[in-house]
């Protein structure tokens, strides 16, 4: 299993509180081709992973003292690489600090300059688009801090910005609490709030690993008539399969595969 490495993270957006109070009942969320969930949820997984690494990296270049002035990071493609960029400046005038690549198989490189200190239009948006999607998020607070993960969205123009409930508890599966926005191609408006569960529901994954023999978590889900990429997300990271019970079907998302149980 994948440990989550980001416990003393200060980029992580932390919450102050946890208020188990939820929005007015949820609405059906947007969803995608069961090929194209699972595209996105892999994409979640791995941007989620690299931000984690490059951090582990970082911190460990400068032993675990943060540096004055960092804001942020973004995570922008790099060939089968991703960039991690660490930023420093101010939340409306941000400049590129370090960088980290992390490859394909998830390994972090060195922590090093960046090499040009202002950031493209499309770096911009990318970190517009995470503050603008952290400003508005709703009164379901399942978690003290929130990863975000910002991938184009490809439906056209705009960006999807997930903010992930996260734990740093070992075992422990954050499966309600997660968000999905979509925002401008500016960065600047937030066009859909969507809530990707009706509660909070944290799960043991110990419970379901006992005598070696992994059965799976299960969820209902209420919000859409089929898993979500958020589904294929935890299953990735947790390496474990996830039943929904989703429309009149149950599903199973084990990793990157997404199927009907038959009944």
């Amino acid at each position: 299993m994948f440990p989550r490495l980001l416990a003393p993270i200060f980029f992580a957006l932390a919450m102050t509180g946890t208020a188990l109070a939820q929005d007015a009942p949820p609405q059906q969320v947007q969803v995608w081709s069961i090929p194209e969930t699972v595209r996105l949820g892999q994409a979640i997984w791995r941007q989620d992973m690299a931000s984690a690494r490059a951090t582990d990296a970082f911190l460990a270049a400068y032993a675990g003292k943060l540096p004055e002035g960092l804001i942020g990071w973004i995570v922008v493609e790099d060939g089968r690489n991703q960039r991690v960029r660490f930023l420093a400046g101010t939340m409306d005038a941000p400049r590129a600090f370090k960088d980290v690549v992390v490859d394909d198989r998830l390994r972090a490189g060195a922590v090093v300059d960046a090499a040009d200190l202002t950031l493209t239009p499309d770096e911009l948006a990318r970190f517009s688009a995470r503050m603008t999607a952290a400003q508005g998020i709703g009164t379901l607070r399942c978690a003290a801090r929130y990863n975000p993960v910002i991938l184009k969205n490809p439906d056209g123009e705009g960006w999807l910005v997930w903010l992930l409930a996260s734990t740093t508890q070992p075992g422990l599966v954050p499966m309600g609490g997660h968000y999905r926005f979509h925002i401008s191609a500016d960065g600047k408006t937030v066009e859909r709030r969507e809530q990707l569960s009706s509660s909070c529901l944290d799960m043991d994954s110990s419970q379901v690993r006992q005598g070696g023999q992994i059965a799976g978590l299960f969820t209902n889900v209420i919000v859409a008539p089929q898993p979500l990429e958020i589904h294929v997300f935890l299953s990735l990271l947790n390496q474990l399969p996830i039943y929904t019970s989703a429309g009149d079907k149950l599903w199973e998302v084990n990793g990157a595969r997404i199927q009907p149980v038959n009944r």
